[in-house]
């Protein structure tokens, strides 16, 4: 399959870095649909890093932070799918993210599970604190 343009979307990184949460990207598919920006093509809102608690779960799984994300990602993924958006989220290939939060780095199958069981359509995927 060929594109005819590259992903569209919004990234909270630029703006918010680390003060984010469900109601702000919420918010935000709102206004991207409503200011007409879906039916100009961009289609993604994507959550940039700084959105999980700072370790795994018991089971080796992210964890959204429960303050900034108290309903869960699957949660925020089908009220983003419901405006008729796509949901995009942050990892890294690294032990760490670039901020300093759990990565993908030895848990990348697990991970990309989690992701796809959350309705994620779109992975930013960094490369930060890469052991050697």
């Amino acid at each position: 399959m060929v594109i005819t343009r590259p992903p569209m979307g919004w990234n909270s990184w630029n703006t918010f870095a680390s003060e984010i949460n469900e109601n702000l990207i919420m918010e935000t598919a709102d206004a991207m649909v409503n200011e007409g920006l879906l039916d100009c093509g961009y289609e993604y809102v994507v959550i940039d890093d700084c959105w999980s608690e700072r370790t795994r779960d018991k089971n080796g799984k992210l964890v959204p932070d429960p303050q900034k994300f108290p309903h869960g990602m699957k949660y925020v993924a089908d009220y983003v799918h419901s405006k008729g958006l796509k949901f995009g989220m942050y990892s890294c290939a690294g032990v760490r993210t670039c901020a300093g939060y759990p990565s993908s780095y030895g848990h990348e199958y697990l991970d990309a599970e989690t992701f796809a069981a959350w309705g994620v359509d779109f992975l930013k995927y960094d490369y930060c604190n890469f052991p050697e």
